[in-house]
Parts: C-alpha cells; sequence; structure tokens
C-alpha cells in the first residue's frame, strides 16, 4: 500500500493520474509535395524593419567638400593660412599638428578634440574669434569636411552630426 502511494504521488507530481485517460489521436500532419515550394516566412512590417543605411555618394562628398573650401578662403583662411597651415595668432588645421586631442599652450580652446563633432561643436561656439555661431550649421559643417579631407579622412557619404560623431581623431 504504502508503494502505490509513492507511486501516486510521483504521478500526481508529474502531471500524470492515477487513472489513464483515453487520448485522442494526434491530426496528421500534412507535408508539403515536393513540387509545391514551402510556405514564405511573413515579411516584418515597415516600421518594424531596419532602416537601410544611406548608400555612398561620392558627388555629395565632393560637392560639400568644395563648398567648405570656399567657405573656408571666405572665413578661415585669413587667420589659419591659405592651405591651413596656421598663421602667427591661429593654429594648423591641416597637418600632423593639426586638432591635437589637447588645446595648445595659451590656446582658446578648453576642451579635447577627439572627435570631428568635438571640433564642429567647439568651431561653432567660438569661430570667427569674438562671432562664434554667425555661420549656418551647414557652413560649419562643409569646413569641417573640407579640413578633413585635408587632413587625408575620406567621408563614404556627405558629413553631418552622427557623421562627425563616428570619426575619431585621436
Amino acid at each position: 500500500m504504502r508503494a502505490s502511494l509513492v507511486i501516486l504521488f510521483i504521478a500526481a507530481a508529474c502531471g500524470g493520474s492515477s487513472t489513464p485517460e483515453p487520448s485522442e489521436p494526434a491530426p496528421p500532419v500534412e507535408e508539403a509535395a515536393p513540387d509545391e515550394p514551402a510556405p514564405a516566412e511573413e515579411a516584418l512590417p515597415a516600421e518594424e524593419a531596419a532602416p537601410a543605411e544611406p548608400a555612398a555618394d561620392p558627388q555629395a562628398v565632393e560637392e560639400q567638400a568644395t563648398r567648405g573650401a570656399e567657405l573656408y578662403g571666405q572665413h578661415c583662411a585669413g587667420c589659419h593660412g591659405d592651405a591651413g597651415q596656421g598663421g602667427k595668432k591661429a593654429p594648423p588645421l591641416v597637418g600632423e599638428t593639426a586638432l591635437p586631442l589637447d588645446p595648445r599652450k595659451g590656446s582658446k580652446r578648453n576642451v579635447q578634440f577627439t572627435t570631428a563633432l568635438d571640433v564642429f561643436t567647439w568651431v561653432k561656439a567660438n569661430m570667427p574669434p569674438k562671432k562664434g555661431g554667425s555661420l549656418a550649421d551647414d557652413e560649419y559643417v562643409a569646413i569641417l569636411a573640407f579640413d578633413l579631407k585635408a587632413n587625408g579622412v575620406t567621408l563614404e557619404k556627405p558629413l553631418d552630426g552622427d557623421v562627425a560623431a563616428t570619426i575619431n581623431l585621436h
């Protein structure tokens, strides 16, 4: 009797019952005919699909850098030199010593330049001297695109805030 109680307890704990119940037969499994294609998976709705990465646009990148060169000539070259080599009071923007991580001694800059976005943010607030913010954002971005190109950075798509944040300078 004790063994029967143990078996009933184990069966109950495992979801079984002490008395077998008739079971219904399983429905037949339908197999696809060999010449019928398997049903296609349902596509994700557009709002759930991952956004496609914008395609590279070399022409737009070149146009932005060309515009930046023109703007650089108008707003920056007077202090930083025609080729970005630096001047008496302004640091170089092109070459090995351009855009260092830490500000130079006596510099107006008080932040590190880790990414191109750091450069954009500081330049927009402080350049041209005593007229920071006087250019439109797209003008500052174009000048930065020109400067990056002059320093050997290859852009796959036009520069913007998201792209600038991914360009590590140091």
